[in-house]
């Protein structure tokens, strides 16, 4: 047997990133930071959270947006109280090798949750339904591109956000819109 003393190189730990991001509930919206360790995107990490997303500089935000006094260091958050995830800028993806990219078919939709409605673009593979994507279960947040987010109790509040994640326990209705 031999001994090394360094790390193979599959052994090395992944660089972490955090990403900003705004958390909508019901009546919740919460700013703050999120680690996603070895993960490159946003939405690999919160597809693989057990429950929970763990948080840092987390700020209550009041209903407009705005920040309030209400800041802590760290926060854990239940996946299943969130109607979204949303990044105003979003990360911009690696580069994908011209032959393993996949093309995807971009569709608009609206979506109306008990305290929001939602619209944004989802990307299918070609040939998919729509509807059957949109219906189905799995995964658990339904990813978004340039998504636009208004309050059904003061539709004077809205937000917008470059990538969004919807969750689509909280979906009661659903349309697509081209």
């Amino acid at each position: 047997m031999f001994e090394t003393s360094s790390a193979l190189p599959f052994e090395q730990p992944k660089p972490a990133h955090a990403e900003l991001v705004e958390l909508i509930g019901n009546n919740l919206r919460v700013g703050a930071s999120v680690d996603l360790g070895g993960f490159g995107r946003l939405s690999d990490y919160v597809s693989l959270q057990s429950g929970s997303v763990h948080l840092h500089e987390a700020t209550i935000l009041n209903r407009r947006g705005m920040p309030t006094s209400d800041s802590v260091p760290e926060m854990v958050m239940k996946l299943h109280d969130l109607t979204l995830i949303g990044q105003r800028m979003a990360a911009r993806p690696a580069p994908v090798l011209a032959d393993i990219r996949v093309d995807k078919v971009r569709r608009r939709i609206m979506a109306v949750t008990a305290a929001h409605i939602v619209e944004g673009t989802v990307s299918l593979y070609p040939g998919a339904e729509l509807m059957a994507y949109l219906e189905a279960s799995d995964p658990p947040f339904l990813p978004l591109l340039n998504a636009r987010l208004r309050w059904l109790a003061d539709r004077r509040i809205k937000t917008g956000f470059e990538f969004a994640m919807l969750n689509r326990a909280h979906i009661v209705a659903v349309a697509a819109l081209d």
